[in-house]
């Protein structure tokens, strides 16, 4: 190994091991953990309260499941664009833009209901509008810590931040489950709310890293590079193709998992434990894998543990709350673990100037797959909940398979 390292300012400083003591050390990299946390748990609550508060709302999984599409889908259109801005302007003041867009969105939507004045083409424009900004804090994050840690600490950067994802896995559907199922539909959407405003506090105390200098001031130029970059990338595309496939199957099963827990009598609570439990499976997962140098092995271990997703995802054939949970429990272990590999593998093939546009073109295209899945879910359910789950499971294996076939050992031509 270098017996020296580049740090975000460019200077050299001696090699360290590379540990998780050290990674708390970094300037800035505690806060935009918290920030992380606290918004990304936000997130977690409005994903799930918001398919909580459809279905007792509305009674229909066909809403439950384009409001769901509408939250994130329209975001990820803008995602070229929202990357050149953060390449442009930097990441903390758009980052706090989007985080104050969420928390505005939200309480419009509790008022609206308490009034009893939110049909559901009023839910469908207040999450469009919601979603519009949602890709400047996903990519801003996501390209925001490798800028502030040092390239050895990558790995267990990453794997910090799958464990942000883990715990707010955990506490988001939680809280959602509890709180709707003690106070109503509306109260996991304003806790979400009130997760967002603390987020965007807590990002203050985060130092902006230098702008990219090849960046122009033209945004729709910028864009349009980013999406070229991204598509001739020929890891980054099949990251991106792999990864999308696979989450149309995790998109019917957000959907599908309520539907299924609550045919064998279960609750809100129950559905909120379940995801709550990938989350805390995600923890260790990503804990470990993060330990363990990746680099070389990164298909691999993506490929690998997406087919234990996708095997996993079959409990939910099986007529039992407990086989489910396990099930579900497994799934967002190997989530965790895949997650890891995949954004070390990304950082490694993406030049640091491209950081905002490629990570949000890349992080957009491999989740489109979720509002997609979840936007069908609940067709495939009106036909069948058994066909929903194994269209669910298929997909997934499909996606892992890819994977391993598509993306390069090595970075090489497009």
């Amino acid at each position: 190994m270098s017996r020296a390292i580049s740090v975000t300012a460019g200077q050299s400083v001696v090699a360290q091991p590379a540990t998780y003591r050290r990674l708390l050390r970094v300037p800035g990299f505690r806060q935009l953990l918290i920030s992380s946390l606290l918004t990304r748990t936000a997130s977690q609550m409005w994903t799930v309260g918001l398919i909580l508060f459809a279905l007792q709302r509305y009674h229909s999984p066909s809403v439950a499941g384009v409001s769901l599409f509408l939250l994130i889908f329209p975001g990820l259109l803008l995602s070229p664009v929202a990357g050149a801005l953060l390449d442009r302007h930097g990441r903390k003041r758009l980052m706090t833009l989007d985080f104050t867009v969420a928390a505005v969105c939200l309480t419009v939507i509790v008022v609206l209901a308490a009034a009893n004045r939110l049909p559901v083409w009023g839910l469908y424009v207040i999450l469009v509008g919601g979603s519009l900004t949602s890709t400047l804090s996903i990519a801003g994050a996501r390209s925001f810590f490798p800028l502030i840690v040092p390239r050895d600490l990558w790995d267990r950067g990453n794997a910090a931040d799958s464990v942000c994802f883990g715990v707010a896995n955990i506490a988001g559907p939680a809280l959602a489950g509890v709180l709707i199922a003690a106070l109503g539909g509306e109260a996991a959407l304003v806790g979400a709310a009130v997760g967002y405003v603390v987020g965007a506090v807590a990002l203050q105390g985060v130092d902006e890293p230098a702008h990219s200098a090849e960046v122009s001031d033209r945004i729709l130029v910028e864009a349009w590079r980013g999406l070229v970059y991204v598509v001739t990338n020929r890891t980054l595309r099949w990251i991106a193709i792999g990864f999308s496939t696979l989450n149309v199957g995790w998109g019917i099963v957000i959907v599908a998992l309520p539907v299924v827990v609550f045919h064998l009598h279960g609750n809100a609570a129950v559905v909120g434990a379940m995801l709550a439990l990938a989350g805390a499976a995600g923890v260790p997962a990503a804990l470990i894998a993060g330990r363990i140098r990746t680099e070389g092995r990164e298909r691999e271990s993506m490929s690998l543990f997406g087919a234990v997703m996708g095997l996993a995802v079959l409990a939910l054939l099986v007529p039992s709350i407990a086989v489910i949970a396990v099930g579900i429990g497994v799934a967002g272990g190997a989530d965790a673990a895949s997650s890891v590999s995949a954004f070390s593998l990304r950082q490694r093939r993406t030049a640091r100037a491209w950081f905002g546009r490629a990570f949000a073109v890349s992080m957009a295209l491999n989740f489109s797959g979720v509002p997609v899945g979840s936007a069908i879910a609940g067709p495939v359910l009106g036909v069948s909940t058994t066909l929903a789950v194994l269209v669910a499971a298929g997909l997934t294996l499909a996606g892992s398979a890819v994977i391993q076939l598509k993306i390069p050992a090595v970075q090489g031509p497009a």
